[in-house]
């Protein structure tokens, strides 16, 4: 009898198969000049997630581009998934001083801010933009928190997934 993993993960340029019921999360923040630390927060959700559904982790992850560091297919990628994610969560990490700023998915997460879509937000303390972040949140989502440690972001995305209550489910 084969079984059906609690928690996938599909990476870019993967398309989604939806599964009934699946809730969905969107890995969004640092993917260049920083840790990978998409494999950490997997690993998290794999430790913690318990409710009966599976979880459908949409995890961008480097993909060959040209000499300009732009791939047309990724972006694309990451557009579709991020409109069918029932949550994104940012992580913004630092560690890294060499171009730590992110600007995509600060973009991203001006976007999904101003349209008051469910997300999650965990800014490190060592990321060069800290400070710009909470400051934009504060007057964008004042009653959102600003996790400060990867595990902390990925626990209130389990709550606030629903934990088999499907409040944020939309159509795939």
């Amino acid at each position: 009898m084969m079984t059906t993993p609690r928690v996938r993960v599909i990476e870019s340029l993967e398309e989604y198969a939806p599964r009934p019921g699946e809730a969905k999360v969107f890995l969004a923040g640092g993917m260049h000049n920083c840790p990978d630390w998409r494999a950490d927060a997997i690993a998290a959700f794999e430790r913690v997630w318990s409710d009966g559904r599976s979880l459908a982790v949409f995890s961008p992850r480097r993909v060959v581009a040209g000499s300009s560091g732009f791939n047309e297919a990724m972006v694309g990628w990451e557009h579709r998934h991020l409109s069918r994610a029932d949550l994104v969560l940012f992580w913004f990490p630092g560690g890294n001083e060499h171009r730590p700023e992110q600007p995509i998915a600060l973009y991203e997460l001006g976007a999904a801010a101003a349209t008051g879509r469910p997300i999650t937000v965990g800014v490190e303390h060592d990321y060069r933009r800290r400070l710009d972040v909470l400051a934009q949140l504060r007057y964008a989502r004042p009653e959102l928190p600003v996790h400060h440690d990867l595990g902390a972001t990925v626990r209130t995305t389990v709550r606030m997934l629903g934990a088999g209550t499907h409040p944020l489910r939309n159509a795939s």
